[in-house]
């Protein structure tokens, strides 16, 4: 993921063997959101297959009217560009829903959801996925609402974090969602990877994933 669109041109211009970048606006970062240019989101959005993070954040700092003319921007790009959309959604839940269903994108990915259990039933209904990180993977309306084929996994790495702390973070995200769901770890694991690839090929994008990432994807 990336925070804006200055640092998604930095770093799609890496070559990370295990690492796919995305193109992104964040809700909560101001100079992200007032220097959003939608072509300029569109050129690098075609060079990733990941666009995040994105959405609408009713606590950020940053006008509510912009942050919603920006999203509306960039789902409308992603009607005919199908990419893994990473939404954030932090108490604006209702509001992002909303514009799922004004504007449908290919895969959206609904990033540390925290809606109601009604508000998640609507996310399933809309065709949403939900990538759970270890905070809200307590949360027993995954068991009940979501489809294990709707689950994906992430670590929500903190950028001033030390990079080897990110197995660690993935693994307690496994404990937690294991016992939610009744599964082995590596049942989830395989899961997971079966999940992303499966969203790969709907869109179609394995061509921008790194070489070594493609050779790991399950067929």
């Amino acid at each position: 993921m990336t925070f804006s669109l200055e640092g998604a041109a930095l770093a799609l211009e890496r070559r990370d063997g295990m690492v796919a970048w995305g193109a992104g606006c964040h809700p909560r970062f101001a100079q992200a959101q007032q220097s959003f240019d939608p072509e300029r989101f569109r050129e690098l959005a075609a060079r990733t297959a990941v666009v995040g993070e994105v959405g609408l954040d009713t606590g950020s700092r940053v006008e509510l009217k912009l942050q919603m003319r920006n999203f509306r921007t960039i789902l409308e790009t992603l009607k005919d560009l199908p990419r893994l959309v990473s939404i954030h959604s932090d108490r604006a839940t209702a509001l992002v829903l909303k514009e799922l269903k004004r504007t449908p994108v290919s895969v959206p990915i609904l990033h540390r959801w925290t809606g109601t259990a009604v508000e998640t039933r609507k996310a399933v209904a809309l065709g949403c996925y939900f990538s759970i990180h270890s905070q809200v993977a307590r949360q027993t309306k995954f068991r009940s609402w979501v489809p294990l084929e709707r689950l994906l996994l992430e670590s929500d790495h903190g950028v001033k974090d030390p990079p080897a702390g990110i197995p660690a973070r993935i693994q307690w995200v496994e404990h937690l969602v294991t016992q939610q769901y009744g599964l082995a770890v590596s049942e989830l694991r395989q899961l997971a990877w079966h999940n992303f690839a499966r969203l790969i090929r709907q869109t179609e994008t394995s061509f921008l994933l790194p070489g070594s990432l493609q050779q790991l994807l399950p067929h």
